[in-house]
C-alpha cells in the first residue's frame, strides 16, 4: 500500500509544478504549511480526507478503482518456482537472491505475463529472454 501512497504523492507534486504553484502555495489553499505539502507529496500522512483537499486544492479529481487479484493456475506457479532455481543455478546465486533480482528487475512479471510462450521454450531460451527483461530494468545479470 505504501507504494500506492507515494505515487499519490508524486502524482499531487507533478500537478502542483503543472499549475505553476509552490508548495507554499498549495499548503495556503488547505491551511497548511509548505513542510506538509513535501510530506504529502512524498507519500505520507495521505488519508482520504487530505487526498480529497489537495485534489481540491489543485482543481483534480481523483477517483478509485478496485480490481480485483490475479491469481495463477498450479501449473504458472511451479513453473515460475522452477524458472528461480534454474535461473540461481545458472548464475551463481542462491534461490532468494535469483528470486529478489528476478522480483526487483521484473524478471517474474514477464514471466507470469507471458507464461503461455515462455514455458514452451527451452530452458536456454526462456533465460535468455528473462536475462534481457532484467536488464532492460537496470538489472546487472548475463
Amino acid at each position: 500500500m505504501k507504494d500506492k501512497l507515494d505515487k499519490i504523492g508524486k502524482l499531487f507534486g507533478q500537478r502542483r509544478v503543472e499549475l505553476g504553484l509552490t508548495q507554499a502555495q498549495v499548503g495556503d489553499r488547505i491551511g497548511v504549511g509548505r513542510a506538509t505539502i513535501s510530506k504529502i507529496e512524498s507519500g505520507k500522512g495521505l488519508t482520504f480526507d487530505t487526498i480529497n483537499r489537495v485534489a481540491d486544492a489543485l482543481d483534480t479529481e481523483v477517483t478509485v478503482n478496485l480490481t480485483p487479484k490475479t491469481t495463477h493456475s498450479k501449473e504458472v506457479i511451479e513453473y515460475i518456482v522452477a524458472a528461480i532455481s534454474e535461473f540461481a543455478k545458472r548464475n551463481v546465486l542462491t534461490v532468494k537472491e535469483a528470486s529478489n533480482y528476478l522480483l526487483r528487475f521484473k524478471g517474474i512479471d514477464f514471466l507470469e505475463q507471458c507464461y503461455p510462450a515462455e514455458h514452451t521454450l527451452s530452458v536456454n531460451d526462456w533465460i535468455e529472454d528473462v536475462t534481457i527483461v532484467c536488464k532492460r530494468n537496470g538489472g546487472a545479470i548475463g
